[in-house]
């Protein structure tokens, strides 16, 4: 946090503080309109709603004639469901200024909440037909209430070309800008939503909302390096700026670019408090650098501020893994699964680290677990295959993917039982199942190998390879 935002926050909680302690001894000293309003907000914002109305009033009873006062305090009745206090609040601001476009607004939006959609537009239409083109403030609070309205009425493609009027009147409006990108994934209008933000930066670069939106639109569209950029863009504008540094990691993750996605991690943790979460992300990064002992250390940190995190003991198990540690990698893992028993490759990760200590009736038991959480998966079912195979247990291995083929499809399956046979020694039906793995996954082949490595150097394997490599182009 900016030494300017320090000294903002720390203000605003010195004042916090002079209120609730006035408040309680029932003497509230003379604040000006706008104190009195970050008050209101304070509160707004915590969903302190009773407390907010509490301060409306304090404030009314020192600035008798506010107009902006008694529509705040119409929209703080409105989000409790008062309807009848609400409007009688508008009234009393309709009479101190009549002719007053807020009191209008409020009052469409007010409708709006309640259910009367009509009166509200109609309200809308008749503020857009009184107020002067050249007016670009009126007009933005207009759209934007308008939006507003759409929102509830759950009309969402109405509500995006309502917040992108606002925008054309007001290209830096706080609220569209936070809100928007809600709109464009209920509207799917990603196309305009790249051509609005580009817009937005064109008037104002150093929008950082605009760039964090922007990114959203590109990674929908699979615009990953444009997405990155844009992200990056955000959080180099506005340091806090805590989503953009998220999504921006997230996506270098996704797009298996580690080290950025450390980078933005540890640019965010000056400016963000970090939680589990976090942590328990720049430990995966360094994980997938393969900076095992660090990731360890993040994880564990992780657990610290969210002992439930079953992802982040499962990690330090295939940690421990990785360093063929198995007795701590079995202890992570059985942590992992007293949080969430669900998981099937915690049960099979479980099951290998048992196979890798010989106690077979255990892996077996949760390799079992496994298959039985996800039966539609091949992937278990050819781990399990694998530790039989491993065992020389050749015949059962074979039974199990038999059993396979009733619930899961995949080339895996079909390189795995092909692997199988080539270890019995039965050679002829061995190729005939590889050819069918090579026609339905010609890619994976290098599975075979991964069982029977020398088969690398074998005429016969090369020859049906070649063969089917050139049948693939």
């Amino acid at each position: 946090m900016d030494q300017h935002n320090y000294d903002k926050q720390n203000t605003l909680n010195n004042l916090i503080s002079e209120y609730e302690a006035m408040s309680q001894k029932g003497t509230v000293g003379f604040y000006e309109e706008t104190v009195f309003s970050q008050l209101i907000d304070y509160y707004e914002n915590e969903s302190a709603i009773d407390l907010a109305l509490e301060v409306v009033e304090q404030a009314l009873n020192q600035h008798l004639f506010s107009t902006s006062l008694y529509c705040r305090k119409a929209a703080l009745l409105a989000l409790q469901k008062q309807q009848d206090a609400a409007f009688s609040a508008l009234k009393k601001a309709e009479h101190l200024s009549p002719s007053d476009y807020e009191v209008k607004l409020m009052k469409a939006e007010v409708y709006g909440l309640f259910g009367d959609f009509a009166l509200a537009l109609s309200i809308i239409k008749e503020l857009k037909v009184a107020c002067h083109i050249d007016n670009r403030k009126q007009l933005a609070a207009i759209f934007f209430s308008e939006g507003v309205i759409f929102e509830r009425m759950q009309q969402y493609d109405s509500m995006f070309l309502a917040w992108k009027q606002t925008i054309k009147f007001n290209p830096t409006h706080k609220e569209v800008l936070d809100k928007i990108w809600l709109c464009v994934e209920m509207s799917r209008k990603f196309d305009e939503s790249i051509e609005l933000c580009n817009q937005i930066i064109d008037y104002d670069p150093y929008c950082a909302k605009a760039w964090y939106n922007l990114g959203h639109a590109q990674t929908y569209f699979g615009n990953y390096k444009a997405a990155i950029e844009a992200y990056e863009y955000a959080f180099i504008i506005d340091k806090e700026f805590e989503w953009a540094y998220r999504h921006c990691a997230e996506l270098c993750m996704e797009v298996q670019d580690y080290a950025k996605a450390l980078d933005c991690y540890e640019e965010a943790l000056p400016y963000i408090l970090p939680d589990g979460e976090l942590l328990f992300k720049i430990g995966q990064c360094y994980q997938f650098l393969g900076k095992i002992k660090i990731a360890q250390e993040f994880y564990k940190r992780s657990i610290k501020l969210d002992e439930i995190n079953d992802e982040a003991y499962y990690h330090l198990g295939t940690c421990s893994a990785e360093l063929k540690d198995w007795k701590k990698a079995i202890h992570f893992y059985n942590k992992a699964i007293e949080i969430e028993e669900e998981r099937e490759e915690y049960f099979a990760a479980l099951g290998n680290a048992y196979g890798e200590l010989g106690e077979n009736e255990k892996a077996f038991q949760n390799f079992d677990a496994a298959i039985e959480l996800a039966t539609e998966q091949a992937t278990y079912w050819v781990q399990f295959a694998t530790f039989l195979i491993k065992n020389n247990d050749y015949v059962a291995a074979l039974n199990l993917l038999a059993d396979a083929d009733e619930y899961a499809v995949g080339a895996e399956l079909l390189y795995c039982k092909s692997a199988c046979l080539f270890k019995m020694g039965a050679e002829k039906e061995a190729m005939n199942i590889l050819a069918e793995a090579l026609t339905e996954d010609f890619e994976m082949h290098t599975m075979l190998f991964d069982y029977l490595p020398h088969l690398v150097l074998d005429r016969k394997i090369q020859a049906i390879l070649d063969f089917y490599k050139y049948e693939q182009l």
